[in-house]
């Protein structure tokens, strides 16, 4: 999932900002895995150390207090990633990182350990199958940037307003559609990876959204699994 405004996320990336210089392909590509372990790293030691503390700390605070406190890290983190340098970057991803550690307490307390590994697995083949259409189909991925985010835009308050009116049940529908979208962002953003030029700082900007976009994957396909199995 880009973060911030696709076409400047775009034109950011394609050329070397001053005082930046050139990696090879293997070390762009092994930052990106990097960051992206570090971020799952975060997010595992918190499920698997500290789940009860977070899920009480959540039960026992305002859940408007809990919100602004999440959404504050998360904007704090993105700007950082987005206008920051390398260094920047990775206290923003690992700012984004972190708090999404204590989502996946609460969205996976209850479900069988089979299931998660199950959506593990499915989300692991997903991704590699959409990183392999975003090398393969590079163009056609970077043409869809403002059709993914009008998606989301549209998912985010059909998921609101489908929320309101008929509750949580009613949501199987923009589950379906969230999985879909996420891919495509995982192919978008890897398209990105392929044609933006080959710095450190790029590589953290771009594990920041894949992250995102494998994140988000994996809770969809994690609730809609477990609604199946229910």
């Amino acid at each position: 999932m880009a973060l911030g405004n696709t076409k400047v996320i775009l034109e950011k990336s394609a050329y070397l900002q001053e005082g930046e210089k050139e990696i090879s392909e293997r070390a762009f590509n092994l930052i990106i895995g990097g960051m992206l372990l570090w971020g799952f790293f975060l997010n595992y030691m918190t499920v698997a150390l500290f789940a009860e503390q977070a899920i009480r700390l959540v039960m026992g605070m305002n859940p408007i207090v809990f919100l602004v406190a999440y959404l504050a890290l998360a904007l704090i983190g993105n700007a950082l990633v987005v206008k920051g340098g390398a260094k920047m970057s990775f206290i923003g991803y690992t700012l984004i990182a972190a708090p999404i550690g204590i989502l996946l307490c609460i969205s996976i307390q209850g479900i069988p350990v089979n299931t998660i590994k199950s959506a593990v697995l499915v989300t692991t083949i997903v991704t590699l199958a959409f990183m392999i259409a975003g090398t393969l189909f590079t163009d056609f991925f970077l043409k869809m940037g403002r059709v993914l985010i009008f998606s989301l835009i549209f998912m985010i308050i059909g998921t609101l307003i489908s929320t309101l009116l008929f509750g949580s049940r009613a949501n199987s529908v923009f589950e379906w559609l969230g999985m879909a979208l996420f891919a495509l962002y995982i192919g978008y953003d890897w398209a990105r990876a392929n044609t933006c030029a080959r710095t450190v700082n790029n590589a953290i900007d771009l594990s920041a959204s894949l992250y995102l976009d494998i994140v988000n994957l994996f809770l969809r396909i994690l609730q809609t699994m477990s609604r199946n199995k229910k």
